[in-house]
């Protein structure tokens, strides 16, 4: 089989002949491992989409994620200063922000003099980026938040660096997609202190909201899997327990990512959650939304899911995707601490029909490559 058909089979749930592995980088790991200057990984869609599949060559993955389809069209001609040299590499725009392009983290925006979230009341669901500066929209862009309800308005180039991975990766390797969730959308355009407050405060406004940014994430997720992504990655990092109660999950999430599941799932291609921390109360919501998938699953101390109560939850329901300890195993164990802990979530998942080998969240960008290596090796020799 190739590496394809494994990912492809496990999200099936289907017991393929080996288990397949692949997992989501940090962009700092990406960035440090692959050499590329941040402004250039930032900007351009071919070196980005190169660093996918160089990075996926360096680890023998069987898949890659592309978290997000493109970079921004056009970014360098809305920037009027490139600090290329610095510390830390930074675009400034003439309404006073800058994109600090950091050597070995995501790129980060900060505001000019003048910048502010709107009030919750003053945001206009038809327009729910009017208020803010140039440099933030592209910005949230760069983000998948495009502001787009219609798949069939979305152009070529939002799409440059998915594409290239696609035809690069041919059918050799299982390439997903990823939209952000409607929350995410939310809280990137109302700040994160004013949006989780709204939430109690003002919730008819936020489901106003939410019913708008759940039709940018159905586009940008029906217009990935109609150009061939194999899978759509729903990122949700804000829908753990640490944010909402399974109550204001109830409310706020599963109505939102159930359309979106729907709508990919029709299309015949695969759909998985990815929410960071504790979600062990919360499996049996995450599967009412019609996912195909969930990963993360963080163990203790990172989350609170036991690996073994989630697989007799989830088993012949959904696949999982995960859930090797990005800190404790690949970041600071060594080999002694990754080969029990792999092989005891290859002993525990690996009979289930439906399980891909992957880190619970993403990769750091300090971990060491040798200590993926040998986490990608554990897996290929793994006989069940």
């Amino acid at each position: 089989m190739t590496p394809k058909e494994l990912v492809n089979g496990a999200m099936r749930r289907q017991r393929p002949e080996r288990i397949p592995v692949m997992c989501q980088l940090a962009n700092g790991h990406t960035i440090l491992h692959t050499g590329v200057h941040p402004i250039d990984y930032w900007v351009d869609n071919e070196v980005w989409a190169d660093c996918l599949l160089q990075i996926r060559a360096r680890y023998d993955f069987d898949g890659i994620l592309v978290h997000k389809p493109a970079r921004v069209h056009d970014i360098l001609d809305r920037v009027v200063r490139v600090d290329y040299d610095s510390e830390v590499p930074t675009l400034y725009f003439s309404d006073g922000g800058r994109v600090e392009c950091t050597r070995d983290d995501d790129a980060y925006y900060k505001g000019g003099e003048d910048f502010h979230f709107p009030a919750i009341e003053d945001l206009d669901p038809a327009d729910l980026l009017g208020w803010a500066p140039e440099s933030y929209v592209a910005f949230e862009q760069s983000k998948a938040t495009i502001g787009i309800s219609d798949p069939d308005q979305l152009e070529d180039h939002h799409f440059a660096t998915l594409d290239r991975v696609l035809k690069k990766a041919g059918d050799t390797y299982s390439v997903h997609g990823e939209v952000r969730a409607p929350l995410d959308h939310m809280l990137s355009i109302t700040g994160m202190e004013t949006g989780l407050m709204a939430l109690l405060d003002a919730p008819d406004k936020i489901h106003q909201i939410l019913e708008v940014t759940t039709g940018w994430s159905i586009a940008l997720a029906v217009a990935q899997a109609r150009r061939g992504a194999a899978a759509i990655k729903v990122s949700s990092p804000f829908a753990g327990s640490s944010f909402l109660s399974p109550e204001m999950y109830r409310e706020f999430i599963l109505p939102y990512e159930s359309k979106i599941a729907s709508a990919v799932v029709e299309l015949g291609v695969p759909v998985y959650t990815h929410t960071c921390g504790a979600i062990g109360d919360r499996l049996e919501l995450m599967c009412a939304a019609g996912i195909s998938g969930i990963e993360c699953l963080d163990p203790p101390p990172l989350g609170d899911v036991e690996l073994s109560e989630a697989v007799e939850l989830l088993q012949d329901r959904i696949f999982i995707k995960g859930n090797v300890d990005p800190v404790n195993t690949l970041l600071r164990g060594d080999a002694t601490t990754i080969r029990a802990d792999v092989g005891a979530i290859l002993a525990t998942a690996g009979p289930m029909p439906g399980f891909i080998l992957s880190s619970a969240c993403s990769v750091a960008p300090p971990t060491p490559p040798d200590h993926l290596k040998l986490m990608v090796e554990l897996c290929h020799n793994h006989r069940m």
